[in-house]
C-alpha cells in the first residue's frame, strides 16, 4: 500500500454552529419535539459538510419525516412500557425482555438508514449486516460475558466492532477490519488492571490501620490492668472497685489478657467505668502514643482550615478547585486511555479495498479535552455545548488520515432506496447508539 496520506479536515466553527444549535433547541421545545427531527437532520448535514477529504465534504439526505414517524413509533412503544410497568411489574418485565431480542433488528434497521442517507461524492454508505449475525453480537455475545463473569469483554467488542465496521459498504466496496482479539485484551487488562492495583493498596492499607486499632485499643486494657494490679499490691481501699475472687486477700484480679477493651469495659460497674476513664487519662497525659486511638479529624479538612488560617479563603478556593481538577483527570484518564487506543486500534486496521486509515488519537490530549469541556459546561449552563462537539469534531477529524492511493473513480456507486428511520429512533429512544466512524 502507498505512503501517501490524505488528512481529514473538519472546518466548522463554534461561532458558526450555534446559531443552528440554539435555533434546533428553541424550535424542539416551542414544538414540544416535533422539529427535532428538522434539527437531527440540520446538525448532522453541518458536521458532514464540514468533514472534508481531499478538500470535498460528505453530505446526510434524510428525509425529516421519516425520521418524525419512525420517533412517533417509537415514543409510543416507550409510553405503553412505562404505563404496563406501572401497571404490572411483571408484564414491564415481558416487554423489556421482548425489546432486547428486538434489539439486533434495532440496530441493524438503524445503521442502515444512517449509512443510506449518507454519502461521499455522490456516492451512497450501505450497510448490509444480518440479523443473523446482529443476533449473534447483540445476544449471544452478551449472555457469553454474563456467563464468564466479564471476561469475555474484550472478544465481544473486537466482535462488535468488526461486525459493524464489515457491514458497512462504500458504493459496492466492504469495508475490512483486521484487529486481533488479543490487541482489544491488551487494552483492557490496563484498565481493569489499574483499579485492582488501587484496590489491593487501599486494602493493605485499612487492614494496616485495623491492626494499629487493635494495639492501641489493648494498650488501654493492659494500662488499667497495671494499675488494677498496682492497686492490690498496695493494699490500696478500691470499695469493691478491683475484681477478685476472695475479698479478703490482696491478690490481683486474673484478667484475661485476651479479652477486648469492649469486652472489658462491658464487664465494669459505672463507677469502675469513670475510675478507668480516669486512669486511661492520665495514662495518655503520660504517654501520648496510647491516645492515639482517639477519633482523628479529616486531614482534608485540617488542610482547609490551615489554609484559610494562614493565606485566606482565596487560596482555600484555589486548592479545591486543584483538587476537583486532580479528580476530574484521574476520572477522565481511564475514558481517555480507552477511547484513544480503541479507537487508534479500530483505524489503524480498517481498509477500503486501496485505501487504509491512520489514527492518532492519545490519552493526554482527550484527557485535557474532557477537562476543559467539562468546565466550559458547568460555567456556562450548557450554553458551551456546540463549541464542545466542535472541538471534539476537530480533534478527531484532525488525528485521522487515509493512507494509499484515494482514487475515487475506481469506486462505483450501488444505488438503494432509502430505508425508513424507524429502527434507528427505536435505537436512540431507548439509548442504543452504535454508530459507524
Amino acid at each position: 500500500m502507498s505512503e501517501n496520506q490524505t488528512p481529514v479536515v473538519f472546518t466548522g466553527k463554534a461561532g458558526e454552529y450555534f446559531g443552528i444549535w440554539i435555533v434546533n433547541l428553541l424550535l424542539s421545545i416551542v414544538t414540544l419535539g416535533i422539529y427535532s427531527a428538522w434539527a437531527k437532520v440540520r446538525r448532522k448535514k453541518y458536521f458532514y459538510n464540514n468533514t472534508l477529504v481531499d478538500g470535498v465534504g460528505f453530505d446526510y439526505h434524510a428525509n425529516p419525516i421519516n425520521i418524525l414517524k419512525g420517533r412517533i413509533i417509537a415514543f409510543v412503544l416507550f409510553v405503553i412500557y412505562s404505563v404496563v410497568s406501572g401497571m404490572n411489574p411483571a408484564f414491564g418485565l415481558l416487554m423489556a425482555f421482548i425489546l432486547f431480542l428486538a434489539l439486533p433488528w434495532i440496530i441493524v434497521r438503524g445503521m442502515m438508514f444512517n449509512a443510506r442517507n449518507s454519502s461521499y461524492r455522490g456516492l451512497r454508505f450501505d450497510f448490509n449486516g444480518t440479523y443473523g449475525q446482529a443476533i449473534k453480537v447483540f445476544i449471544g455475545y452478551t449472555l457469553l460475558i454474563i456467563v464468564t463473569l466479564g471476561l469475555a469483554i474484550p472478544f465481544v467488542a473486537q466482535r462488535t466492532h468488526k461486525f459493524v465496521i464489515t457491514g458497512h459498504k462504500f458504493g459496492v466496496s466492504n469495508f475490512k477490519m483486521e484487529a486481533l482479539v488479543r490487541s482489544f485484551y491488551k487494552i483492557y487488562l490496563i484498565i481493569f488492571l489499574i483499579p485492582f492495583i488501587g484496590l489491593l493498596l487501599g486494602g493493605i492499607l485499612k487492614g494496616q490501620e485495623l491492626i494499629n486499632n487493635a494495639k492501641m485499643k489493648a494498650s488501654h486494657v493492659s494500662v488499667y490492668q497495671t494499675q488494677q494490679r498496682s492497686h492490690a499490691a498496695n493494699d490500696m481501699d478500691v470499695g469493691g472497685f478491683i475484681k477478685v475472687a476472695d475479698v479478703t486477700t490482696t491478690e490481683p484480679a486474673t484478667v484475661d489478657p485476651a479479652m477486648s477493651e469492649e469486652d472489658y469495659l462491658k464487664s465494669l460497674t459505672p463507677e469502675e467505668r469513670a475510675e478507668y476513664n480516669k486512669l486511661i487519662k492520665g495514662a495518655e497525659a503520660s504517654n501520648p502514643e496510647i491516645g492515639m486511638t482517639t477519633p482523628k479529624k479529616d486531614p482534608l479538612a485540617g488542610v482547609f482550615t490551615g489554609l484559610i488560617g494562614k493565606w485566606g479563603i482565596a487560596a482555600a478556593i484555589l486548592a479545591g478547585f486543584i483538587g476537583i481538577l486532580l479528580y476530574l483527570a484521574v476520572i477522565f484518564s481511564f475514558a481517555a486511555y480507552m477511547k484513544s487506543r480503541i479507537h487508534n486500534l479500530v483505524f489503524n486496521n480498517t481498509s477500503l479495498e486501496h485505501i487504509g486509515f491512520l489514527s492518532n488519537q492519545r490519552m493526554r490530549d482527550l484527557v485535557l479535552l474532557y477537562i476543559t469541556n467539562t468546565i466550559a459546561l458547568v460555567c456556562t449552563l450548557g450554553l458551551a455545548t456546540p463549541w464542545v462537539q466542535v472541538r471534539m469534531a476537530r480533534y478527531t477529524a484532525n488525528h485521522l488520515a487515509l493512507t494509499g492511493e484515494a482514487d475515487w473513480d475506481k469506486f462505483v456507486g450501488e444505488k438503494k432506496d432509502a430505508s425508513r428511520a424507524l429502527g434507528e429512533e427505536i435505537a436512540d429512544m431507548f439509548d442504543v447508539d452504535i454508530s459507524f466512524g
